[in-house]
């Protein structure tokens, strides 16, 4: 479901805004829900920050902690090319290959084209951004971006490495 909201914002920042959705070609709504995803994922990425355990604790009140979550998920996921979270990684690693870096945009194109069903993820933002936070209800942390780069969490890179072939190799070249 759709939330509408409004606000006011100061006049140059929006005609700013205005140029880069049009260089973009994302609407504003596009933009703006970005945005917001974005904010969400920081916030809870510093979150994290402050209370940061290096294993995996049940709590006094016997509810579970998640962080690092995905690192016992990475085998499974390894093994499920037709995964969305397969298919997510493997575009990440590919992305790399391509440019040396990956980008949320590149990533998502990536994913957005059906011409390549072992990269189509339809429904990739919300994917990508249950894949950026560690919670009862996400995929699991695998990564973390800045808004444009994206990398792997240091906390799951060890296990990521170990099973880069099964997501990707360079004779998955994509072309």
């Amino acid at each position: 479901m759709d939330k509408k909201i409004s606000f006011s914002i100061d006049e140059d920042v929006y005609e700013k805004f205005l140029l880069a959705t049009n260089i973009s070609k994302d609407t504003e709504e596009q933009a703006i829900e970005m945005c917001m995803r974005w904010y969400i994922a920081k916030t809870f990425e510093r979150a994290s920050h402050e209370y940061n355990p290096k294993t995996t604790l049940k709590s006094a009140s016997g509810s579970d902690d998640y962080y690092g979550k995905a690192i016992g998920r990475i085998p499974t996921w390894a093994l499920k090319p037709e995964q969305y979270n397969h298919k997510i990684i493997k575009a990440y690693f590919t992305a790399v290959d391509i440019a040396g870096t990956a980008t949320i945009n590149m990533m998502e194109q990536l994913c957005s084209d059906r011409n390549h069903q072992e990269l189509y993820v339809p429904t990739f933002k919300n994917n990508y951004s249950q894949m950026k936070i560690d919670g009862a209800k996400s995929h699991g942390k695998v990564f973390e971006d800045d808004g444009e780069n994206v990398w792997i969490w240091s906390e799951v890179k060890d296990t990521l490495e170990k099973y880069k072939l099964s997501f990707y190799s360079k004779e998955d070249k994509y072309e």
